[in-house]
């Protein structure tokens, strides 16, 4: 894959972790600095390790697919794309990002569309390091980013950068299934 489709793929993948380091930064007020970087870590890991095991876990199973994988990728990309549309509707919760049991939640429950992705590279038998470290690398400087802005990008943006990642996902899943 190429380095900007593996960077858009991290900044699809990251809108949710994005969202969510924008609503830290407008709630957190002490030790910013510490917190950003935390954030941002620890939603950058499991944007990276997930693919990994999605890819891990597509490799056991392809040799049952590969006849139909690029449908299969098509529709987990298109799936995913749709999920990111859906949850850009949802309204924002107060969530107490001093819990170290919460930040992992939020890092998992942010980065799952990145295990599909994952089992889509297997599905198309692309080597999985490089555009992992990418996405995880993408995310935690989105996120980074994210944290900073705070509530400024909230007002002014909104939902519309979640519903932009999800459009972003579903052409790249009618993309692999136009060259499937």
């Amino acid at each position: 894959m190429e380095i900007l489709t593996n960077f858009l793929i991290g900044v699809s993948l990251s809108m949710d972790a994005f969202s969510v380091s924008v609503v830290a930064g407008g709630l957190i007020d002490k030790k910013k600095l510490f917190n950003s970087f935390k954030i941002s870590f620890s939603f950058g890991f499991f944007q990276f390790i997930m693919p990994i095991f999605g890819w891990l876990t597509g490799i056991k199973f392809l040799k049952y697919i590969y006849k139909f994988d690029h449908i299969v990728a098509f529709l987990i990309i298109f799936i995913v794309g749709i999920k990111i549309i859906y949850e850009s509707k949802k309204l924002e919760k107060t969530i107490d990002f001093d819990k170290k049991f919460i930040l992992l939640i939020l890092s998992f429950a942010t980065s799952f569309d990145a295990y599909a992705v994952g089992l889509t590279f297997s599905f198309l038998k692309i080597r999985v390091l490089t555009p992992s470290l990418i996405i995880g690398f993408t995310t935690f400087s989105v996120c980074l980013i994210g944290f900073y802005i705070g509530q400024k990008i909230k007002k002014i943006f909104g939902e519309k950068l979640e519903l932009i990642a999800g459009i972003i996902l579903i052409l790249i899943g009618f993309k692999i299934l136009l060259t499937g």
